[in-house]
């Protein structure tokens, strides 16, 4: 695997892979979030796919856009579980 296709897997990861909710009450804010992030991930995932392979785009230009749109995103909307004291 090159290095930009590693960079945007990671990107896609990090979209998914947000920490688990504290509490049920918790769950909504969480699962709106991931609804948005996953979205990110798809718009980037058929952006990178639909790319002719000589394109001037890119991998690393979808990874770009991904990692941008993620940090208008953070966790950050709700509680997360911390799995060494509980909540967090």
């Amino acid at each position: 695997m090159n290095d930009d296709t590693r960079e945007f897997l990671t990107a896609v990861l990090d979209a998914l892979n947000i920490p688990t909710p504290a509490t049920i009450g918790d769950h909504q804010a969480f699962r709106v979030l991931l609804e948005d992030r996953a979205l990110d991930a798809v718009v980037a995932l058929t952006g990178a796919l639909g790319e002719p392979p000589d394109s001037d785009w890119g991998l690393g230009w979808h990874t770009g856009y991904l990692r941008k749109q993620l940090a208008q995103k953070p966790p950050t909307t709700y509680r997360h579980y911390n799995a060494d004291g509980g909540a967090a």
